[in-house]
């Protein structure tokens, strides 16, 4: 038998080894998740605190010009970009238009490549831009004179499927004609073509009998896209209105409201199927009062079956991000740990042995007492055991929680 100890010591530095090497296999890059704009509009970055930002970034993809207002009301007075946050297709011409003095539109990152130079000079009122935004990715902007206010912008490229079908997070509700003058009722005055992306937010709150199509007549706002697990509060705000279903997903459990409501009553429902649902105002369908709502997952949407539960979308290239790695660091970490046992002398006696010795022959000893005492150091083979499986249930947990609420986005934030 060898005289090397595995000690305690050796222990501790091979595990040490394996949690930096499971730690390296599990770093994940977020960038398929939903956009992160780093601190740029809460004030952690550069500038001011962006107050008409309320963490929305409005889909406007599949739609082939976008306008975006430089100068609207925000931030305390005439310094706000409208809307701050936008997501666009690649190929989506985007027009700015000086609603006020006194403003510019300085780049503060770009995606590598891209060729829009913002406007570099200070312009008024009834002054335009626009640029086709090909190369995707995110752009931060921000104005000049007023970036101390917060007067700062975003536009997401990219991310989008095309399709109500497509289910995923990033995925575009496809409505076809029911915010138009073809489909039943009249057209969706207060529909502009953008759908309101609440995606990864709790609860959220749609106005019922809002000012829009010509009187209080209105959904607020009209198009919304949610996740699965989401929380709707519909609020009156004005009376005789109900919320009847044209059209919901197979398998969904929302009933609206079937009698005539007055302001201060409220209705939640927590959508967990996938899909479009769309829905009128029986008294004042003729006016255009229609909604629409559009719930993201992996089930499919647009109508299509299935349950949409709480579990993240997950995206397949993070999932071979972590799969890759680890199926490389997990074998090369127990080799390494087998190496260093058998090097440690853990296996003397029992490699050693040929297939066809037989185990040499035993006789009882008589009780005596030990010649010597353990020492604290020696190898425990048990207790190694327990602690490896105590660090694996360890790792397994932080990789969930850096997984799937970090990266995904989809619980609260552990860091920051």
């Amino acid at each position: 038998m060898s005289d090397r100890r595995y000690s305690r010591r050796r222990f501790l530095r091979d595990t040490t080894a394996v949690a930096a090497a499971l730690s390296a296999s599990t770093g994940v890059s977020a960038a398929a998740s939903s956009p992160s704009y780093d601190g740029w509009f809460t004030g952690d970055a550069r500038g001011a605190e962006t107050k008409n930002y309320d963490g929305t970034t409005v889909d406007k993809t599949g739609q082939d010009s976008v306008t975006i207002e430089v100068g609207a009301q925000g931030n305390g007075g005439s310094y706000a970009y409208a809307p701050p946050a936008v997501r666009i297709s690649p190929g989506t011409e985007v027009t700015f238009e000086w609603v006020s003095n006194t403003h510019d539109i300085q780049i503060e990152s770009a995606p590598s490549g891209a060729s829009w130079e913002g406007v570099d000079s200070i312009e008024n009122e009834g002054y335009t831009h626009s640029h086709t935004f090909e190369t995707a990715g995110v752009y931060k902007y921000y104005c000049t004179p007023h970036l101390s206010l917060g007067m700062k912008g975003a536009i997401v490229v990219g991310g989008s499927g095309g399709g109500g079908s497509s289910g995923g997070r990033n995925a575009s509700a496809d409505w076809g004609d029911w915010f138009t003058d073809s489909a039943r009722g009249g057209a969706v005055g207060n529909y502009d073509g953008t759908t309101v992306d609440k995606t990864g937010q709790d609860s959220v709150t749609v106005e019922v009998g809002a000012q829009g199509n010509g009187g209080s007549y209105a959904y607020a706002p009209p198009a919304l896209k949610i996740s699965p697990g989401t929380e709707v509060t519909f609020e009156w705000v004005s009376n005789t209105h109900d919320i009847q279903i044209e059209s919901a997903p197979s398998g969904a459990s929302w009933e609206g409201v079937d009698s005539i409501k007055n302001e201060g009553y409220t209705h939640s429902h927590t959508f967990e199927t996938s899909g479009t649902y769309t829905y009128y105002c029986t008294p004042h369908l003729s006016m255009g009062m229609k909604g629409g709502i559009f719930v993201t997952g992996n089930s499919g949407g647009g109508g299509g079956g299935g349950g949409g539960g709480v579990i993240p979308d997950l995206n397949w290239w993070n999932i071979a991000w972590i799969a890759g790695p680890s199926a490389v660091a997990i074998p090369s970490i127990v080799a390494y740990l087998l190496w260093d046992y058998h090097r440690a002398g853990a296996f003397d006696g029992v490699l050693d042995r040929g297939p066809s010795e037989a185990p040499p022959e035993t006789t009882e000893a008589p009780p005596a007492s030990p010649e010597r005492e353990l020492d604290h150091d020696e190898y425990d083979p048990w207790g190694t055991a327990t602690l490896l499986g105590v660090y694996f249930v360890i790792i397994s947990v932080a990789w969930a929680l850096m997984y799937f609420v970090e990266f995904l986005g989809n619980g609260p934030h552990i860091f920051g």
